[in-house]
């Protein structure tokens, strides 16, 4: 139960992080849904490093309940997602060093870590 309860909690974080540079690009014409999604933008923005280590704490957390548990399903799946998680957030030293290079890297891991995740989900739940 403390796994699939942090595992959810995980998962909606995981997106909320995800939805950031979509956030970004996306104009909405009605100006009340604009300025919504742009308070939910600036929020997830400004929270993004936080909510990075609350993700990895929490998911790292989750696998660790789950293998006590005895659940095996997903453990391969969700160590590689973690360790991609954990590199992403590892690589953020290099953003002062060349932010633009490092953006797309970032987005670019972000997008294996969001495939490597739904591998990690789908396999648990097949």
């Amino acid at each position: 139960m403390l796994s699939t309860t942090l595992s959810i909690i995980a998962t909606i974080i995981f997106i909320g992080l995800m939805a950031i540079y979509p956030l970004s690009k996306i104009k909405l014409s009605n100006s009340k849904k604009e300025r919504i999604k742009n308070r939910i933008y600036c929020q997830l923005k400004k929270n993004h490093s936080i909510l990075a280590i609350i993700f990895l704490i929490l998911s790292l957390i989750h696998g660790i309940v789950a293998i006590k548990n005895g659940a095996t399903e997903g453990m391969m799946s969700g160590k590689i997602a973690w360790m991609f998680i954990l590199m992403m957030s590892i690589l953020i030293i290099f953003r002062k060093i060349n932010k633009e290079k490092w953006a797309i890297l970032h987005r670019l891991l972000a997008g294996v870590s969001a495939i490597l995740i739904i591998i990690h989900i789908g396999g648990v739940l097949i």
